[in-house]
């Protein structure tokens, strides 16, 4: 058995072993080095294995969710986490929320600074507002307030 194996393309016959003494080409050289075009990120990170501090949001007197900002002026991290089972007013509500953020670091805000530039704003329609009163509450990560939005209030009575 031969190790070359003959292949047709465009009518003509070759074997691979006809190759084997030229250098590879393709994508991993053939555009240079990419390192000029690197992408800069345009927002905060989206999760923090650091303390953060958390806000309520309320929309209409109902908890819709938790802003939050990474604590130590190192992070670089904010984010806001809907209540689980909001559906499209959660859906909503993060959009608005990320916009603002984004905004907040184009701007050149620090995490914390962009959160807390938001207590006590006028409540808007989709994202709704961060009561005045709120100091914020510190945890260990972002990951322990995703678990306050899959908390359910109890019900009284």
């Amino acid at each position: 058995m031969s190790s070359s194996r003959t292949m047709y393309l465009s009518g003509s016959e070759f074997t691979l072993s006809d190759y084997r003494d030229e250098p590879p080409t393709g994508r991993p050289t053939e555009f240079g080095d990419l390192s000029p075009f690197t992408l800069e990120r345009t927002e905060f990170l989206g999760i923090s294995k650091r303390p953060v501090r958390y806000f309520p949001v309320m929309l209409r007197g109902q908890l819709i969710g938790y802003l939050w900002a990474s604590e130590s002026a190192s992070g670089d991290a904010a984010n806001f986490f809907p209540v689980h089972g909001l559906g499209t007013l959660g859906w909503n509500a993060t959009g608005t929320w990320q916009g603002r953020l984004q905004q907040a670091r184009e701007s050149g805000m620090t995490p914390l600074e962009a959160v807390r530039h938001w207590v006590g704003k006028p409540e808007d329609s989709r994202g709704g507002a961060v009561p005045a009163d709120s100091d914020g509450h510190v945890v260990a990560d972002s990951q322990a307030v995703r678990l306050l939005t899959s908390r359910r209030p109890r019900q009284e009575g």
